[in-house]
């Protein structure tokens, strides 16, 4: 099974990627609501709130979620799940296809090159160390979004390095509506009965009403 599906599909059934997908609107509102073009806050401000109040809406989704950590790479706010990491990154909206990791952080860059079995380019020398983890798999968080109208683009993928001007991803797969029902949120069961309709009353002593607050 190709790596995107396995992992895909892992992230999927815990509710990880809804959690991600919460997260992101959740910051848009509150970025987009507090932030006025008109008050001389620019494309660059959007940006960089944007992956501020991100971090911290991951950081509130993920509290009190025992499997999920933080693991950050080298100060780069990252997430762990079990062997896969996120890390985010904020694109232009509508190109989240177009980005050049090549020309981006040097966190970025070596994550870009993290060996990958269909691309044979990694295994050449390219002349930037890489910091990551032994067994982690290290994977990309591209949000974006746009003010009038207002629109959202999440994405999760593998980035490719793209020094070679090819395309900046091994896989990537939009967090939209087609992810389905998350399953956090699942109903609780109706509590049957110890006994039957058929079955005689227990008897049982009244005891005074108890009001909670």
């Amino acid at each position: 099974m190709a790596e995107e599906q396995v992992v895909w599909g892992e992230l999927l059934q815990v509710g990880f990627l809804h959690a991600l997908r919460e997260a992101h609107r959740e910051a848009t509102l509150a970025v987009f609501g507090g932030l006025s073009r008109a008050a001389g806050f620019t494309e660059r401000s959007y940006g960089v709130s944007a992956f501020d109040v991100l971090t911290s809406q991951i950081d509130r989704v993920f509290e009190g979620e025992p499997p999920v950590t933080r693991d950050d790479l080298n100060g780069s706010p990252g997430w762990r799940y079990g062997r896969y990491r996120v890390l985010l990154k904020h694109h232009e909206f509508g190109n989240v296809r177009g980005i050049r990791w090549d020309r981006d952080s040097p966190t970025k860059q070596s994550v870009a090159q993290q060996s990958y079995l269909d691309d044979p380019q990694l295994a050449l020398p390219l002349g930037i160390g890489h910091g990551d983890t032994p067994g982690v798999v290290t994977l990309v968080l591209a949000h974006s979004a746009s003010e009038e109208p207002l629109e959202m683009e999440l994405f999760l993928g593998r980035p490719r390095w793209n020094a070679d001007g090819g395309t900046a991803w091994h896989w990537v797969k939009p967090l939209d509506d087609t992810i389905g029902a998350d399953p956090r949120r699942k109903l609780v069961e109706r509590t049957m009965p110890l006994w039957g309709d058929e079955e005689r009353d227990v008897p049982m002593r009244l005891r005074g009403e108890t009001k909670t607050a």
